[in-house]
């Protein structure tokens, strides 16, 4: 067993003393107001991680600028939004936690929100050829450059003057000041473009007159990009001299993360992803500069450890991993890392945005929702037969138990897991194994009496006569109405990932969703020929998919140059080709195997059956409705709830 005890080595930045050596980034969060106010739930939102043990907490960016805002974000631009920040502020220290403010001007990251708030525009240093013509832009001046050093320097103040213990300036992800940095993004002539020092002369600045405004005691971190992840993008040795230059302006320490958002998935990386895909660039950037670096991206705890003891990092910056689960540096510092609901890196959190709201967890359905944990005792336990040992089932049983129900769970495979475990399957994804076994320790301490290999059936429901029933069968996937989709030659994508059948000679994937293109990927990395029909664009059926996740998987179908036939219908399925059509025309692709990734119905036939033969019947999960892990999460605690 890993031993974490230096996770929980107190550290410093400059006069900063933390308790451990574990900071929760800057993420968006979505829970202020539209107007920016601090809301009820953006407070329990911080004040939970908090009150887990990390050490230290950035909180979502603050504009410092009123022509660089966004909406459900809590702004710094003028002394109005002192107070704001000071409710923040006072809510961490309350548990223990320190705090900083991360100052931004968003910059270009408004193209990866996808839109700008009306009457603003898109703030670049150049104007390129590339940028998406759909957005409104302005090529920043020599003035308006003078006026954002100020705007930096009098956020910096307001932080100051908030409470806080630390500010740190955003300098990645595509941001204003990180477009000055990169090649890719500054062309300029002047003074702020060509060489190194020119184009880290707007942050050396804006570090300087931060450093004049807070003293020389209040500690400033600069968070910059290690790597674009685009071609002509910053290179390392270029970041090398930037953190340099950045430390000799004020710098206490010097924050490790990449990726321009817009163009990239490296600033938030996914499953597919190695683990700390950051972790070496950082160490590179510790060799050149005497202040502490932090690094972030896809770190669980054991790698944290790891990455301190080696020395290649000074402090671990844990995003999703606390979102998924609070408490985890009290769990980790405990002893009881068994107990730690661990990150899948799905994003499914990243699916918010100011139309639709706050991302969902897909293991913890309290995120964003925290005053709802824990639930509340039963007024009268029950007892209560769950029927189905996948998520759905699996976390309702474990609620009900936690509120003091007697549950027994049955599940007629001999493994518990359900769908979950195809996903676990798919190359990559083999973290969220780790999903399934958290679950099934927190039903064994909750006394759930688990039943494997039986049939449930409503002979059985009469036999138990339990109070209340939960239906959690899932789904099972849906085969094409077309001639041939029943063939020796066709099968199905979730059977391929589990190694249930065999995938022989040229391959045809069917269903353009992750699935699909998961399956895809994983034949052609081995080689094999494989190409994907899908009767709409990738990831455009109706389904809404997290976009970091669909670019990744869309840029490796691309790199392994997969045949796309996009917009293309299934028109019938033969011993050796799939008939397609598209538009006026008719053709057809050669295929040994043709695999079938068009979604899953409801298995929801026990639930007809179960109707009368308890008090009370409930059904949960996919068979409902096929939904994803956050919607099943979330439904399960929901209905746990109000039984």
């Amino acid at each position: 067993m890993t031993d974490f005890k230096t996770l929980f080595q107190p550290g410093n930045i400059g006069k900063l003393s933390l308790k451990n050596r574990l900071i929760m980034p800057a993420m968006g969060t979505q829970l202020p107001d539209a107007q920016g106010k601090v809301t009820q739930r953006f407070l329990d939102y911080y004040r939970a991680r908090a009150a887990g043990g990390v050490g230290l907490i950035i909180p979502q960016f603050a504009a410092v600028s009123s022509d660089a805002t966004m909406p459900f974000n809590v702004p710094i631009y003028d002394d109005s939004w002192v107070s704001e920040w000071k409710k923040v502020v006072d809510a961490v220290h309350a548990f223990g936690a320190r705090i900083g403010i991360q100052l931004m001007h968003i910059g270009m990251i408004y193209l990866y929100a996808g839109f700008v708030p009306e009457g603003l525009t898109v703030k670049v240093p150049s104007m390129m050829p590339w940028l998406r013509d759909d957005m409104p832009y302005h090529e920043v001046t020599e003035e308006d450059i003078e006026r954002y050093i100020q705007d930096f320097g009098e956020a910096a103040r307001r932080a100051k003057e908030a409470g806080a213990d630390l500010v740190e300036l955003h300098a990645c992800h595509g941001c204003l000041v990180s477009t000055f940095m990169s090649p890719i993004t500054n062309r300029r002539i002047d003074q702020y473009g060509g060489s190194i020092e020119n184009r880290a002369r707007f942050a050396r600045r804006v570090v300087e007159r931060m450093r004049q405004k807070v003293g020389p005691e209040f500690p400033i971190s600069v968070r910059i990009n290690a790597d674009d992840d685009i071609e002509g993008g910053v290179s390392l040795d270029e970041v090398i001299q930037q953190a340099v230059i950045l430390e000799d302006a004020g710098a206490d320490a010097i924050s490790v993360s990449g990726g321009l958002e817009y163009w990239s998935t490296l600033s938030i990386p996914c499953y597919p992803y190695p683990e700390g895909p950051m972790v070496p660039l950082a160490e590179k950037v510790k060799k050149a500069v005497k202040v502490p670096v932090i690094v972030a991206g896809k770190i669980n705890a054991e790698l944290a450890v790891r990455v301190l003891e080696e020395g290649k990092a000074d402090f671990i910056a844990m995003g999703r991993p606390l979102l998924a689960d609070p408490d985890l540096p009290n769990k980790v510092r405990q002893g009881r890392p068994d107990q730690v609901r661990r990150c899948i890196y799905c994003n499914n959190c990243l699916k918010d945005d100011p139309q639709a709201g706050p991302g969902a967890c897909s293991v913890n359905p309290f995120l964003n929702r925290e005053a709802r944990y824990p639930l509340p005792a039963a007024e009268r336990p029950k007892r209560v037969m769950v029927v189905g040992g996948g998520l759905a089932g699996m976390q309702t049983a474990m609620f009900l138990a936690e509120r003091g129900h007697q549950v027994s769970l049955y599940e007629r495979s001999e493994r518990l897991g359900g769908q979950w475990n195809v996903a676990s399957a798919t190359p990559g994804k083999e973290r969220y194994a780790t999903f399934v076994d958290y679950l099934k320790g927190r039903l064994d301490e909750r006394g759930v009496t688990v039943t494997l290999g039986t049939e449930v059936n409503r002979e059985k429901v009469l036999e138990v006569k339990p109070d209340v029933v939960v239906v959690a069968t899932g789904a099972s996937p849906v085969v094409l109405n077309v001639p041939g989709a029943t063939g020796k030659n066709v099968v199905q994508g979730h059977d391929v990932l589990e190694g249930k059948v065999p995938v022989k000679g040229r391959a045809v994937v069917v269903g353009g969703r992750f699935i699909g293109m998961e399956v895809a990927i994983w034949l052609a990395e081995q080689g094999k020929e494989v190409s994907l029909v899908t009767r709409a664009g990738l990831g455009e059926d109706g389904i809404r998919l997290e976009k970091l996740t669909f670019k990744t998987l869309a840029g490796k179908l691309v790199d392994l140059r997969v045949p796309l036939y996009l917009h293309s219908k299934v028109l019938e399925i033969t011993d050796n080709a799939v008939v397609v059509s598209l538009g006026d025309g008719v053709f057809s692709i050669p295929a040994d195997t043709v695999i079938l990734a068009v979604g899953m119905r409801p298995e929801n036939r026990l639930a007809q059956e179960l109707k009368g033969a308890a008090p009370e019947v409930y059904t949960v999960g996919d068979c409902v409705r096929p939904r994803d892990a956050a919607e099943v999460a979330y439904q399960a605690s929901s209905l746990a709830a109000k039984i």
